[in-house]
């Protein structure tokens, strides 16, 4: 199982859902991030898209994909640039030039995560469109990238017409952190319909400690000083997104606790990926293991602040995996 990790463009710190970040997503911060995650041995970064910001305030700044792609691509040496697109307002001929822009700037180092968006107003001004039709739009995108580029192509969603396209053209098929039964049952249902070889990818927080009640600590602290529950409720309610009604289903206790190590509270103060592992170094790693055995072959984590969590599961938490693997 390989470890990936996460651009923070939304902004960064020991603290989500307040107005404003701890750390500003600014290309230094961003390039610190990306430069320790290649240290730490990760193979790839995803740099996420959007039209708000999904972390803080939505208004708050955050960094746009594929402008900070080309930045990264510069300052980094061997990690993946894995570039969030959503072509709402973008025609597939130009999203396919920028590709290639990018893959003369970063030869063998880019990828394609490709986005439809959470609800129909997702698209800077462009015309609204409803789910399917955003996915058919999606598709014509990677039809075209697929004759202009030859890097890889990553798709997540949980409906039919989501799990239609990742099956026809994904190398990577991406998922949030669900628990490991459901993820191991949507694998073998992507496997079935895909019936040829891909990756599978998880798309999780980390908040790995010495200990686990200084893991569980950490967790508390992340959002106790939240600002935008409503205003995150308030996306909500417009998204017809079926992989975030997923996310927001995911049983849960007053706390936010899924099962021993899942926490499912980041869920109120953020879009997308909701729920973190937590522990101990040594209980975060034997939740990979129960992932990498339901078919996991690839872990985008994030942290906060990332820089920092990035080198803490480096060291302590993924030489748990690698030598739990020799044996």
């Amino acid at each position: 199982m390989e470890l990936g990790w996460y651009c923070p463009s939304e902004g960064d710190g020991r603290r989500l859902g307040t107005r404003a970040p701890e750390l500003a997503p600014t290309i230094d911060h961003l390039a610190s991030v990306a430069l320790a995650a290649e240290r730490a041995g990760a193979t790839e970064i995803l740099i996420p898209t959007g039209t708000v910001n999904d972390s803080f305030a939505p208004d708050a700044p955050f960094m746009e994909s594929w402008t900070t792609a080309a930045a990264l691509a510069v300052l980094t040496r061997r990690i993946r640039l894995l570039v969030a697109v959503n072509p709402a307002a973008l025609l597939p001929g130009l999203v396919a030039h920028q590709v290639r822009t990018l893959a003369a700037i970063a030869p063998g180092r880019v990828a394609v995560n490709l986005v439809a968006g959470g609800g129909p107003d997702t698209g800077y001004g462009a015309p609204p469109l409803d789910h399917d039709a955003r996915y058919a739009r999606l598709g014509e995108l990677a039809d075209t990238l697929r004759g202009a580029f030859d890097g890889p192509l990553y798709l997540g969603g949980a409906s039919p017409a989501a799990l239609d396209l990742a099956a026809r053209v994904a190398d990577t098929y991406l998922m949030w952190g669900e628990p490991p039964d459901a993820i191991a049952a949507r694998i073998a249902d992507m496997r079935a319909r895909a019936g040829r070889p891909m990756r599978f990818g998880l798309r999780i927080h980390l908040i790995s400690r010495d200990t686990e009640r200084e893991a569980r600590a950490a967790a508390a602290r992340l959002v106790e000083r939240a600002e935008v529950r409503d205003a995150r409720a308030g996306e909500y309610a417009a998204f017809d997104s079926v992989g975030q009604a997923r996310m927001n289903e995911i049983d849960a206790d007053g706390d936010g606790w899924v099962a021993p190590g899942l926490w499912a509270g980041i869920r109120s103060v953020r879009g997308g990926a909701g729920t973190a592992l937590v522990g101990a170094h040594a209980q975060v790693a034997a939740l990979l293991r129960a992932y990498r055995a339901a078919g996991v072959d690839l872990v985008i984590g994030s942290g906060y602040p990332h820089r920092e969590e990035a080198e803490r599961v480096a060291t302590r938490v993924w030489p748990l995996l690698r030598d739990r693997a020799a044996a």
